[in-house]
């Protein structure tokens, strides 16, 4: 898959709409835009073609500082990753690999972007990575971050106080290029939300006024942070539904599943039913473990949780839950105090 570079914003890009994008950028693009500081910051966006928040708040961005005929405070490399999927409103399109998969490993075509685009970005110093995405349910705005680095954990506190640490999946942008500089993910809350797009502006044209990154974090003192511990998968060939009357179904989960999302569900929470005994959900550590009988049990047709967990990221759009997951589990990480030690 060819990756496509542009030296300054390709006519009509500051007039699209992310299905119209192709007219513009006839596929992944990565675009170096000028401005008064360096090293550049390195903004990603579209990823998932359906999760625009990113898309809207960039170019909302550049159309301001085009209209009042100013450079932006600091440099800018901004890739625009599923270009076709955009056009579709989808996260991915059926013969394509899921573009937030492909950052370590060979196991698709679309590795050979990725390596393209890392081997870009690794010619140059960058001030920092964001990649912004999309929520498919219900949760807060947060921020993700795959090292535990003041720096990488102040930009994160900068656009809010809901943080989340993760190492799985592996194959994510944001871990690839936390090897070589700060590196983020903004979850901008549903796509086309007028408040998340306007917040993840608002952030981005912070970060880009500022001359360094503190390597304190925002307060001066260590925040409370959650560490994603497990992803739950329903079985590939699965039929589920989300309400309790569902009829022919392998899983039924409850209705209001999403409103779980970043709340401390106790012990024996009921989440949903299973009427096909002879599937089990998958949930799989950040080890890459099994550990289904660790956090849930059947209780007759039951699914009821095994211990008290934070969900994230419970979504009850079918096909996400198909191509990616179902959700997450967190615990509550606190990082120690380096004074107390």
């Amino acid at each position: 898959m060819q990756l496509h570079l542009f030296d300054q914003l390709p006519a009509g890009f500051l007039e699209a709409e992310p299905e119209t994008l192709h007219t513009c950028l006839p596929g992944p693009s990565l675009i170096r835009i000028e401005g008064e500081a360096s090293p550049p910051l390195f903004v990603s966006t579209l990823l998932h073609g359906n999760e625009t928040s990113g898309f809207y708040a960039i170019r909302d961005l550049l159309r301001k500082y085009s209209e009042e005929k100013r450079p932006l405070p600091r440099k800018l490399i901004l890739f625009l990753g599923n270009i076709a999927a955009a056009e579709k409103n989808l996260r991915h399109l059926p013969d394509q690999a899921d573009f937030n998969r492909i950052w370590s490993g060979k196991h698709y075509p679309e590795h050979h972007l990725a390596e393209q685009v890392l081997k870009l970005a690794h010619d140059e110093p960058l001030f920092a990575c964001i990649d912004i995405h999309n929520t498919t349910g219900k949760n807060p705005l947060f921020a993700c971050i795959n090292r535990l680095d003041p720096h990488s954990i102040h930009l994160a506190e900068m656009f809010t106080s809901t943080l989340v640490y993760f190492n799985r999946p592996a194959e994510v942008l944001s871990r690839a290029f936390s090897n070589f500089c700060p590196s983020i993910v903004l979850e901008g809350g549903r796509s086309h939300s007028p408040a998340g797009t306007r917040t993840v502006a608002e952030f981005l044209e912070k970060v880009l006024h500022l001359t360094e990154i503190p390597d304190a974090p925002n307060g001066g003192s260590p925040p409370a942070i959650y560490h994603s511990v497990a992803r739950i998968h329903v079985p590939e060939d699965s039929r589920i539904s989300f309400n309790k009357e569902c009829v022919q179904k392998d899983f039924c989960f409850v209705e209001d599943l999403e409103a779980m999302n970043f709340k401390e569900i106790p012990e024996n929470t009921l989440l949903g039913w299973r009427h096909n005994p002879a599937m089990n959900l998958s949930i799989i550590d950040e080890k890459g473990r099994e550990v289904e009988s660790r956090y849930i049990r059947y209780v007759e047709n039951e699914i009821r949780l095994k211990q008290g967990v934070v969900p994230s990221m419970f979504t009850s759009l079918i096909t996400a839950v198909h191509q990616d997951c179902l959700g997450y589990f967190m615990e509550p990480y606190q990082i120690p105090d380096p004074s107390l030690t």
